[in-house]
């Protein structure tokens, strides 16, 4: 017998997709009764909220006000654990799916208990061929990013496997067990926007779950890289507080050096870049007792979810940054090789 799938599809002025995404999900090779589409819209005002509201077969919760990525999936994922999902997939605003890509991360997911997530294959919606994400990857000095962004799927395929451990899914389209978010909790409101799939993905893995790739289960994204001013803020926020949740302080003492560097060379990108002023502004927002206080919570909790030693969680790491459009020839033929060697190095003294 199938097991109880809620989809979570969070909905923020993404109109534009509503008809090919809702398409998209009535072509599901899955059982209707065992599937429920709850849908959060954060308060659109481009019409999503008036759409939605007039279809039928959709547990709708409307917002008054932008919750953030995770706030706004955790409401979804609080109803469909209330109700008895044995499962919840989490799918982008700007993502659909391929008939087959519930029942095959199901089928993954159910081939080992110790499964906490699987990561669907993400596609580009636009260039089918073209990879988005086989699976977050974690660079030693709290960078995430997407494994093989942009590369061809005739390229990649004989590279990646199905049920292959990875680092952390991308939020975009990734189904939880639901006994394993109720075990180590769900997306973490504080750091709102970037990292939160990669926080919980760590969670997974604190707690001893593995996350995995089913490269059967196909998700297609409608991704464009966007160099938001503010996205930096949240992005360089969340990397450093993430790291100082969950590392314990022997390996952050082994990394220091790295990070202050990395600090002083980031720094100078954010003038060139234009959001110096942002940079600032996570100095001041770590600086705060606020942010103080939530680290001090979050290491309490991630010491009582510990089952795995450090370096098991950064045996999946990397030292270097791949097929991402930030990359540059400074990064590919310098910086990347040379973190490369150094993180080959330091992680024979993580313990």
């Amino acid at each position: 017998m199938l097991p109880r799938v809620c989809l979570v599809y969070l909905s923020y002025n993404n109109r534009l997709y509503l008809e090919e995404v809702f398409s998209s999900w009535r072509m599901l090779d899955y059982p209707s009764e065992k599937l429920e589409m709850i849908v959060v819209d954060n308060a659109s005002t481009d019409g999503s909220q008036e759409w939605l509201r007039a279809q039928n077969g959709i547990t709708f919760f409307p917002s008054g006000e932008n919750l953030g990525f995770a706030q706004g999936n955790n409401v979804g994922i609080e109803h469909a654990l209330l109700s008895g999902a044995e499962y919840v997939y989490l799918l982008n605003g700007d993502a659909k799916l391929h008939p087959d890509a519930i029942k095959e991360a199901v089928f993954v997911a159910e081939s080992d208990q110790a499964i906490g997530a699987v990561q669907s294959r993400i596609m580009l919606w636009k260039h089918p061929g073209i990879v988005n994400v086989t699976g977050g990857m974690v660079h030693f000095l709290g960078f995430g990013f997407a494994g093989n962004n942009g590369r061809s799927w005739e390229e990649v395929k004989a590279q990646v496997h199905n049920g292959q451990p990875i680092a952390y899914p991308s939020g975009a389209a990734v189904l939880y067990r639901a006994s394993v978010l109720q075990k180590v909790g769900l997306l973490d409101p504080f750091l709102f926007l970037y990292h939160e799939d990669l926080e919980l993905g760590w969670r997974i893995r604190l707690a001893g779950f593995t996350n995995v790739l089913s490269t059967e289960s196909i998700a297609y994204h409608d991704y464009e890289f966007k160099r938001s001013i503010q996205k930096f803020y949240w992005m360089e926020r969340n990397r450093i507080l993430v790291h100082f949740s969950h590392l314990r302080w022997s390996t952050l003492v082994l990394l220091l050096p790295f990070l202050f560097f990395t600090e002083c060379g980031l720094i100078l990108f954010s003038v060139k870049g234009g959001w110096f002023k942002q940079k600032c502004l996570v100095y001041v927002n770590l600086l705060s007792p606020r942010t103080w206080a939530y680290v001090a919570k979050k290491r309490r909790e991630s010491r009582l979810l510990r089952r795995v030693s450090d370096r098991e969680i950064v045996s999946l790491w990397t030292g270097k940054i791949e097929h991402q459009e930030t990359n540059s020839p400074v990064v590919d033929k310098l910086i990347n090789p040379f973190l490369s060697v150094c993180w080959s190095i330091l992680k024979r003294f993580i313990y």
